[in-house]
This record gives C-alpha cells, sequence and structure tokens, in this order.
C-alpha cells in the first residue's frame, strides 16, 4: 500500500512575486530611504523661497516647481538635479511598493485599502515632480502649480459632473489637511519612527520638528481646500490655487507675513522630519 503524500500548497504568482519582493528588501528599503531624503530637500527649498517671500524683499514662486527651478540655477544645478530627480522617482516607487505588498503592515482591513489608494495618489505626485525634474534639465517650461491647477480645473469644469468632481477634490484635500492636523496634535506620526534606536534628544526633537511641520502641511492643504470649493460654487477655475498660490493667499492676510513666515518654517521642519525619517522610518513592522 503506498504513502499519502503530504499535501504541498502549490506556489502561486503572487506567492513568487512576494519571495521575489524579500529577496530585494535591502536595496528597496535604500530606495526609501532616497526617496525621504529627496522629498526632505524639496521642502526645505520650498520653505526657504517662502520664508524669502515673507520678508517682502522679493517673490519666488515657493511650490515644488519653483524648488526645482532654485536648484537647477545652483552651481552643479544640473547634476544635483538629476540626482534629486531620481531620488523623487525612487520615493514614487516606494509608494507603489507600500501599495502593492503592504511593508508597514497595515492590517486594518477597510484602512488598508485607502492607504493603498492613497500611497498610489502619492507615487503619481512625486512621478510628476520627477518629470518635471527632467523638463527644467532639458529647458522646457513648466507651468506654475497655480497655472496647473487652473488649467485642469478648467478642462474638469467643461465636463458633465465637473462641479461636483472640483467639489469633492476640495473635500478630499479638506480631508487630508484636517488628517494632518489630528495626527500632527496627536502625535501618531512618532509610531513610524524607530524610538530603540533613536537617543533621547532626538526623538524629543523629531517629535516638536515633525508636529510643527505636519501642521503646517494641513494648514496649506486646507487654504487649497477651500479654493476648489470657491471654484465648483462660482464655476470659475482662476479661483483654484495651487501650493505658490495658497501661501501668497496667506501673506495677503492681516498679519499675513507672519503667518507666511510661520508656514515657510514649518515646510522646513517637515523637511528635515523626512530627513530623520530617511534614518529611522519604519519601512516595515520592526
Amino acid at each position: 500500500m503506498t504513502e499519502k503524500q503530504p499535501f504541498v500548497k502549490k506556489e502561486t504568482k503572487m506567492d513568487k512575486i512576494r519571495n521575489l519582493f524579500e529577496s530585494f528588501r535591502p536595496w528597496i528599503h535604500r530606495f526609501a530611504k532616497i526617496g525621504y531624503l529627496s522629498k526632505g530637500i524639496v521642502y526645505v527649498v520650498i520653505g526657504v523661497l517662502a520664508l524669502i517671500t515673507s520678508t517682502g524683499n522679493r517673490f519666488y514662486e515657493a511650490s515644488s516647481q519653483g524648488a526645482l527651478y532654485t536648484i537647477a540655477k545652483q552651481p552643479f544645478g544640473p547634476a544635483l538635479l538629476i540626482v534629486l530627480a531620481l531620488g523623487l522617482s525612487a520615493f514614487a516607487f516606494w509608494q507603489v511598493i507600500k501599495a502593492i505588498f503592504d511593508p508597514e503592515c497595515v492590517h486594518h482591513s477597510w484602512k488598508r485599502w485607502f492607504n493603498r489608494i492613497g500611497f498610489l495618489f502619492i507615487a503619481g505626485v512625486y512621478t510628476a515632480m520627477c518629470i518635471s525634474a527632467l523638463r527644467i534639465l532639458f529647458r522646457a517650461r513648466s507651468e506654475s502649480s497655480d497655472e496647473k491647477y487652473q488649467t485642469l480645473s478648467a478642462q474638469m469644469l467643461e465636463q458633465p459632473f465637473g462641479q461636483i468632481l472640483i467639489a469633492i477634490a476640495g473635500l478630499v484635500f479638506g480631508i487630508t489637511g484636517f488628517t494632518f492636523m489630528f495626527r500632527a496634535i496627536s502625535g501618531r506620526f512618532k509610531k513610524e519612527l524607530k524610538k530603540n534606536e533613536m537617543n533621547k534628544e532626538e526623538w524629543k526633537w523629531s517629535g516638536y520638528i515633525g508636529m510643527f511641520g505636519i501642521a503646517a502641511r494641513g494648514i496649506v492643504f486646507m487654504i487649497i481646500a477651500f479654493f476648489l470649493i470657491r471654484t465648483a460654487i462660482y464655476v470659475n477655475p482662476e479661483e483654484t490655487k495651487g501650493l505658490d498660490g495658497a501661501l501668497l493667499e496667506l501673506s495677503n492676510q492681516p498679519f499675513g507675513p507672519i503667518l507666511l513666515a510661520i508656514v515657510a518654517l514649518g515646510f522646513i521642519a517637515y523637511g528635515v522630519f523626512m530627513f530623520a525619517n530617511a534614518k529611522y522610518h519604519r519601512l516595515n513592522n520592526e
């Protein structure tokens, strides 16, 4: 009588892909660290441009586009821009990996899918930023963030249900802004850092800097949300504001230069916080 062979689960294509991912995990983590570092550089430069604008001496386009242009004008600017483009593409790649493989182990069933959609959206944003860097490198004209969003909103308003879609986009930006504020105030962002590898001073200051930087992003997202909703209400694409337009509106308010300087410092703080993430971010469930 022949013995029964033990049941062996057949390896699926997804299992093979996961095994491949595991074999390349150390390199993927290096890409992620480079991505966080590149993201930090962009935010620091945006913050510096906004801070200079707040003094009233000179106006700079305080956006990712303006940051890339500023880097391109520096000594060895083209080389720096190539390195930064590679870093931004690495960050976009890391977001795609997070969306597919969930390496940070966000196991909440409903939340996981919202997070994965968000990761893909972020990947798209940083891919576009990488393309902008390459366009600047090859001297192609790129639109400011205001022009880009106004063109997009004008195209959307021409479509059926365009107003509703823009209003939904405004709500998404608003909810994202409130989420950033909640994360900043609650300190939940600190769970993403490896506390066991940080000394007391690093842990304390990463908390302060992260809270300040994430709150600044939340404020700007809520301003952009406000103008998107105005665009939907008044059916006027010129109401749409990008990052540079949102910061300019902030500077036009009472005590505007002071408010702009605070938000600019917040963006610099967020950039520095990304540098900390490059070293201490939890890239899996460790």
